[in-house]
Parts: C-alpha cells; sequence; structure tokens
C-alpha cells in the first residue's frame, strides 16, 4: 500500500519555512518518497503541528 500525509492548503509552505527547506522536500517527504533524517522531521512536524493525516492509497 502506498500511505501519505495530508495538509491543509498553504501548510507545505509553512512546513517548508519552518524546517528551512524547499516545498518539493517536504511534498517528497509527505509523499514517503523520501526517507532521511529531515523527511522524518518534515513528516512529525506536519502531523504534530500542521494536524496532517497520514491516509493509505
Amino acid at each position: 500500500m502506498n500511505k501519505r500525509i495530508v495538509l491543509n492548503h498553504g501548510d507545505t509552505a509553512k512546513v517548508a519555512a519552518r524546517l528551512k527547506c524547499t516545498r518539493e522536500m517536504v511534498s517528497k517527504a509527505l509523499h514517503y518518497k523520501k526517507d532521511t533524517a529531515l523527511a522524518r522531521k518534515i513528516r512529525f512536524v506536519a502531523t504534530r503541528h500542521f494536524g496532517g493525516v497520514e491516509v493509505e492509497l
């Protein structure tokens, strides 16, 4: 199964600004296309601080 984390509109840019990375990196992390320390931190911040929801496709 594929999974991803879904955020509200505009929150991707807020996560990128908070962690000082690009929106592209946030997108790849939320779609589980990257699995680095930064990607794991992005997923944590997205779910805990921005109300992201993990869904399976």
